[in-house]
């Protein structure tokens, strides 16, 4: 399965959870000093923006942790009432627990989705 199919796996559990669409899409997280529009592309948005989260896929490792971390000041930049810092990986979202604790943001909610399950129940029977 590629990194895109496990994210739109991940983007349909999560909408169902939720109980409402989510897509991938750009919002604006600030503004340089010429006033520009600072832009990130998010892997989760709900429609009302109220919902905002991140999904990382890859195996623990430092860089994947690091990659994490900046994925938590974006979403921190964002006024989303729900922030989302989704792992695929089990041993890195228990390393990313473990040690972000007092460096991301109170407001981000960090989430573990099992892709054997959603591989599952995607399989037709």
């Amino acid at each position: 399965m590629t990194p895109q199919e496990l994210e739109k796996l991940v983007r349909d559990k999560l909408a169902e959870m939720y109980g409402m669409n989510l897509r991938r899409g750009k919002l604006v997280i600030g503004y340089d000093s010429g006033r520009r529009p600072q832009i990130h592309e998010f892997d989760l948005i709900s429609e009302s923006i109220n919902v905002v989260g991140e999904i990382k896929s890859g195996r623990c490792s430092r860089n994947n942790y690091n990659l994490a971390l900046v994925d938590c000041i974006y979403l921190s930049k964002t006024k989303a009432r729900t922030k989302l810092m989704v792992f695929t990986d089990k041993r890195l979202y228990g390393y990313f627990r473990m040690n972000s604790a007092g460096i991301i943001s109170k407001d981000i909610q960090a989430i573990f989705v099992d892709p054997e399950v959603l591989v599952e129940i995607a399989s037709p029977c």
